[in-house]
């Protein structure tokens, strides 16, 4: 592909019609239609072998669960609780029944987790790679959707857990240094990214976030998705970001910024519930206020009292691929 992900979505985004029934369109986590006296929140999320996990790094129990998580990770950054799922395996030669049977075990052991089921799909056979694509229905919990497009000049902008620690759990792996002492925790979240779903249900519980979304591709390309969406600027401060103190000692802090793959919650919110949040801060809640949204456009990052650039900003599937 010659262009990058980004305007490939511009493009798309003219073949989808407005309707009243369209509460947020293309250009999102999902999408929110109203059905009836609800909305309801769709999405569809792929994972391809090759690109999103290697059977190196992942059994088929695990990567069954990562399908489950990634799609988890983007109805819950609308704002809403997901419901069921539907499963279209690609599977080649190569791949046996009873992998297919432990990666639907792996989904399941998701589904049970977070009280969603799985009601239909489709397999097809591929030449070479495998891939699980899965479309997801949640049920919105407030009355607006937690969208892209809804950070407001003035806001601050905050994230839950760690950065980076999928990333350099991956990076483990490839090093063969997976069972290095105390690296455990970045391994396991390579292989088991969870969205952190409490947190989420405090966030949504307390109506504090504006605009939210999942880090996927990394802090700065989501956060730019995010501004751009919105029509704003996002800057951010390097000292606030929370990045595990094993990449501060291997100097690896540029995965926090760059990685992807962390699936935790991006938002903003206004400073009128700064002391809401703090409050779940205090009761041992992971989440950081990193910073603040200003009119312009894009993301600026401050490191040490002046705006860093950086040329690698995330994972972008036809410019970095």
């Amino acid at each position: 592909m010659e262009i990058p992900e980004r305007e490939l979505v511009k493009i798309l985004k003219k073949f989808g019609e407005k309707k009243p029934a369209i509460i947020r369109g293309i250009g999102d986590d999902g999408a929110v239609v109203r059905i009836e006296d609800s909305s309801v929140v769709l999405c569809q999320d792929a994972i391809v072998e090759g690109i999103h996990f290697t059977f190196s790094y992942l059994s088929p129990y695990q990567v069954g669960k990562k399908a489950l998580y990634v799609n988890i990770a983007d109805v819950l950054s609308m704002g809403a609780e997901p419901l069921f799922y539907q499963v279209t395996l690609g599977i080649p030669k190569r791949i046996g029944s009873d992998s297919v049977r432990a990666i639907y075990r792996g989904m399941r052991r998701v589904g049970c987790e977070f009280g969603i089921t799985l009601v239909g799909g489709d397999v097809v056979s591929t030449k070479t790679d495998f891939f699980i694509d899965v479309s997801m229905v949640g049920l919105l919990k407030l009355d607006t959707y937690k969208g892209r497009n809804l950070a407001r000049e003035r806001d601050l902008i905050g994230v839950t857990g760690y950065l980076g620690e999928s990333a350099y759990g991956l990076l483990l792996l490839r090093s063969g240094l997976e069972g290095k002492k105390g690296q455990k925790r970045f391994v396991d979240r390579y292989r088991n990214p969870r969205p952190p779903y409490e947190i989420w249900k405090e966030l949504i519980k307390h109506d504090i976030t504006n605009a939210m979304m999942d880090i996927s591709d990394g802090l700065l390309i989501d956060l730019e998705r995010m501004m751009e969406e919105s029509k704003k600027c996002g800057i951010i401060y390097f000292d606030k970001l929370p990045i595990p103190r094993d990449l501060k000692k291997e100097k690896l802090e540029d995965l926090a910024l760059s990685g992807g793959e962390d699936y935790q919650f991006l938002f903003t919110f206004s400073k009128t519930k700064i002391g809401l949040l703090e409050s779940l801060i205090k009761k041992g809640y992971k989440i950081s206020v990193i910073g603040e949204v200003v009119s312009g456009k894009g993301v600026k990052l401050i490191k040490d009292g002046k705006a860093v650039e950086y040329k690698i900003k995330g994972y972008d599937h036809f410019t970095n691929g």
